[in-house]
């Protein structure tokens, strides 16, 4: 051995006295979630910005979405695939062994991002939301007498709204508290209060598309 390591006074200053600076090793448990939109492939449609369209009729495709780097990747044999930038994709949907997946772009709104429809529609309001991943990294630390943190990774997804009036030329960027919802739709509570008169819910993701669908069905019967 060095003398270093086996006279602690011979440690470097900003590591003797403090223990808590010493490096922390510990195995990382397997992470939760996914930078990609599913653990497996799936099928699906794309449609790029200069209007071409995959897969052909007959075309062995297959494809998953990085959320993290907005990448659309598309598997068209073994250890063949390609990558796509958002700069490259309109729009997309994937169809996993559980779930649908839509993303659009609207132009007028944003080119740099995708949106996924909520409710869609051609006379009233529609609803979208934007689609984030955040990776959370593991922070254990095991001190002897404390222990504190978490062993694994975890991908975690969250949303922003987007309210599209009617005409489809002006939105508002929204999020899931009443107050923001009630000012969103000022011009209309006399039926934001019916609805919230008819059900006692909480703002989330459903309710609110509960009360896009009540508004437009009061007012745009003909949709």
């Amino acid at each position: 051995m060095t003398q270093s390591e086996t006279n602690p006074a011979l440690l470097p200053n900003n590591l003797w006295g403090d223990p808590s600076l010493l490096p922390n090793f510990f195995i990382k448990d397997d992470a939760v979630g996914s930078s990609y939109l599913s653990k497996n492939w799936m099928r699906g449609t794309v449609e790029f910005t200069n209007h071409r369209r995959i897969p052909l009729p007959g075309e062995p495709l297959f494809f998953n979405f990085d959320k993290i780097n907005n990448v659309l990747y598309v598997l068209s044999g073994p250890n063949k695939y390609s990558a796509y930038p958002i700069d490259s994709v309109a729009s997309f949907q994937l169809a996993g062994s559980d779930m649908d997946y839509s993303f659009e772009k609207i132009r007028w709104i944003s080119d740099n991002f995708f949106l996924m429809p909520v409710i869609k529609s051609t006379k009233g309001y529609s609803l979208y939301k934007r689609l984030f991943t955040k990776l959370i990294r593991a922070d254990y630390s095991n001190e002897g007498y404390f222990v504190r943190g978490r062993k694994f990774d975890e991908f975690v997804d969250y949303y922003e709204y987007y309210l599209i009036y009617p005409g489809n030329s002006v939105y508002r960027k929204l999020y899931l508290k009443e107050n923001t919802v009630r000012r969103a739709l000022k011009s209309e509570t006399s039926l934001v209060n019916e609805f919230f008169s008819l059900h006692d819910l909480e703002i989330n993701e459903q309710s609110l598309l509960g009360m896009i669908q009540y508004i437009n069905d009061k007012k745009f019967p003909e949709q």
